[in-house]
């Protein structure tokens, strides 16, 4: 299959689920001997047209980097009717609202995938206020802008797709109930994970120890996201200090970089906890699995609506035991073989923890449960068919029948 994907970033304009996930789905594709062809939003400094990993990528002129806007949905139409003019399509893919146009290919079939619900963006963005200056923008900004999005571009996105992707449950629930969406139109579609890639490593384990001056002994918790106040971190920090003074000593990797950052620097001095936090900053993702390996626990605090997150998933694979806020689709992903608290409950949250840090024995038994559940339902292999699967089912749909002819009298 001619397949066009259409993303409003990739990995190229940063790190991001949404990112991970429009280059892992083109490459998968790939390797399965598609052709995929990605259209993507500009980036200064990158030449319009470059090709990765056998993927043609469009970064088109004219639009707002990594930002969906008018110009994008204008310019993606007019770009998939000069690609298709060149060689057709059999079927066009897009990330979340990257393919809410009205101007795009009619006569070929759209699989839109969606991440998470446009209304829940309302409540994730408000948890980031800060300052009586942020209070007054939120209602005068942001309710009339995501209201637009999902009014406007994501419910007639949903209504007139044949198939739906969607990465949970939890917004599959969302879409049927707001939109009257018939569940024959739904595919459930989650992000995937190598399991090769991310897996127990005890060598990765004390590279990673030795580097960051942490014993080969100690018991290592690791958050690892972007720096950002929505993704709590600010809440696995003060948990993290109050396991330092009842338990026996832990460590705290932090790996990730943003925003955030000097607050949480500062956070930890206050705390007292600032000797045993180790700040590592961004990571490329090649060198994610080492972090994986060199902890002991994953914690995910995030105060966001997530949808399925990869580092949790990442985290799983690597047979780490994972304590997560009870939020978005996280619950979906853990199941029995993690830990939920409430998000932003800073006190479950270090209980969870010290669980953890006085029972070693739960803290592995409850990592190989992890990692058999990330094996059996998020591998890469695994997910990868499901999408073909759904895709090749829109493409047969789409085909025109072939008249039936009657065999010859006496024939």
């Amino acid at each position: 299959m001619r397949i066009a994907l259409l993303t409003k970033q990739t990995l190229a304009h940063g790190l991001g689920g949404l990112q991970v996930h429009a280059e892992e789905l083109a490459r998968g594709l790939c390797e399965r001997a598609h052709e995929v062809v990605v259209v993507t939003t500009s980036l200064p400094g990158q030449p319009a047209v470059v090709c990765r990993d056998g993927v043609e990528i469009h970064f088109l002129p004219g639009t707002r980097s990594g930002v969906y806007s008018r110009s994008w949905w204008r310019e993606s139409a007019v770009a998939l009717e000069r690609l298709e003019a060149e060689q057709p399509f059999d079927l066009v893919v897009s990330e979340d609202l990257a393919g809410a146009s009205d101007g795009y290919l009619r006569h070929v079939p759209h699989l839109p995938i969606l991440h998470g619900f446009t209304l829940d963006h309302l409540v994730s963005e408000f948890r980031q206020i800060q300052g009586a200056t942020g209070a007054l923008k939120y209602p005068a900004i942001k309710i009339p802008e995501l209201t637009y999005y999902a009014l406007a571009r994501e419910r007639p996105l949903v209504v007139r797709a044949r198939r739906l992707g969607v990465v949970n449950r939890r917004v599959m629930g969302l879409i049927r109930r707001w939109y009257r969406v018939p569940e024959e139109a739904l595919r459930l579609l989650p992000p995937w994970v190598d399991v090769d890639r991310f897996r127990p490593d005890p060598s990765l384990r004390r590279e990673v120890r030795s580097a960051h001056e942490m014993p080969s002994d100690a018991f290592v918790f690791l958050m690892a996201s972007v720096l950002t106040k929505q993704k709590g971190l600010q809440v696995g920090l003060e948990a993290f200090a109050q396991c330092c003074s009842k338990a026996r000593h832990p460590f705290l990797l932090i790996v990730g970089d943003g925003p955030y950052r000097p607050a949480l620097v500062q956070q930890a001095r206050a705390l007292g906890a600032n000797e045993r936090v180790r700040f590592v900053g961004a990571v490329a993702p090649t060198r994610m699995p080492t972090y994986y390996q060199a902890a002991d626990a994953f914690l995910f605090p995030s105060l966001r609506i997530e949808g399925l997150p990869y580092v949790v998933l990442e985290a799983m694979a690597s047979a780490l035991p994972v304590i997560a806020s009870w939020i978005g689709g996280v619950p979906e992903a853990i199941g029995n073989a993690g830990f939920l608290v409430r998000p932003g409950d800073t006190q479950e949250l270090a209980q969870s923890m010290v669980r953890l840090l006085d029972a070693p024995r739960l803290a592995t038994g409850t990592g190989q449960a992890a990692r058999e559940r990330a094996m059996r339902l998020y591998a890469s292999d695994v997910v990868l068919a499901r999408v073909e699967e759904v895709c090749r089912e829109l493409v047969e749909a789409a085909r025109p029948a072939v008249p039936h002819q009657a065999a010859p009298i006496g024939g």
